[in-house]
């Protein structure tokens, strides 16, 4: 085999594994989706309910973090249904990055914890747009099955004037749904992957998979979840 065949044969093999990284991730969420419609329906009939809904988006100013192949799946989402949203998207993302890089590093190093720099200081994910999630039918696990039973107030930051209390979040839905999200990290290394790394912000996934930057978390400070 010649050096070309070879480099023919690597490209051809990279997009047949990013093809099916971005089926598994299908999969995973519509199984995903199936727990969480179950468990939300036993929470209702026990007089509960999830206190989510549209334009409530208090959690998606969070330290969101995802496996490459989940944001392949929404931008190949966005390039084959959504292609006019990606221009706008870009420009959010841009000015995601500027603060990741410029205000962030400044307000951890003043001893503001990681998760109150993005809550309560950083931008919202630049998926948003008027409080509803442009990526819905692809939006990450951990969207999909982050849900809280207590007043939608509970979830500002605790620095809001208008904060009630600590969130009271629906622990059996990520109980149900976390051995499904694994199957994914089985999958990735199934394909002779690091899956740790190939998880990081859901942003900095946009970014380099929207070729805007191509590894925009080299100048960017390490996720929490490395130290």
């Amino acid at each position: 085999m010649t050096r070309k065949q070879q480099r023919i044969g690597d490209k051809l093999a990279t997009q047949h594994h990013a093809a099916a990284r971005r089926g598994f991730a299908l999969k995973v969420f519509e199984e995903v989706d199936a727990v969480v419609d179950r468990e939300l329906t036993m929470l209702s009939a026990k007089g509960r309910r999830s206190t989510c809904a549209k334009g409530c988006s208090h959690c998606c100013r969070q330290e969101t973090y995802v496996p490459r192949a989940e944001a392949e799946a929404a931008v190949e989402w966005l390039q084959r249904a959504a292609p006019h949203l990606i221009a706008d998207l870009e420009v959010r993302l841009r000015a995601w990055l500027t603060w990741y890089r410029s205000e962030y590093p400044g307000l951890v190093a003043g001893g503001i914890a990681r998760r109150d720099a993005f809550s309560a200081h950083g931008p919202q994910c630049p998926a948003l747009v008027d409080d509803a999630c442009s990526i819905y039918p692809v939006r990450p696990v951990f969207c999909r099955t982050y849900h809280v039973s207590s007043p939608a107030d509970a979830c500002r930051p605790a620095a809001d004037p208008a904060h009630l209390d600590v969130p009271v979040e629906v622990l059996a839905i990520a109980a149900k749904t976390t051995p499904i999200a694994s199957t994914l990290r089985a999958f990735i290394q199934s394909q002779g992957s690091d899956f740790k790394g190939s998880v990081h912000l859901l942003a900095e996934w946009l970014i380099h998979l929207l070729e805007i930057e191509p590894e925009p978390w080299r100048t960017s400070p390490p996720p929490s979840w490395t130290r």
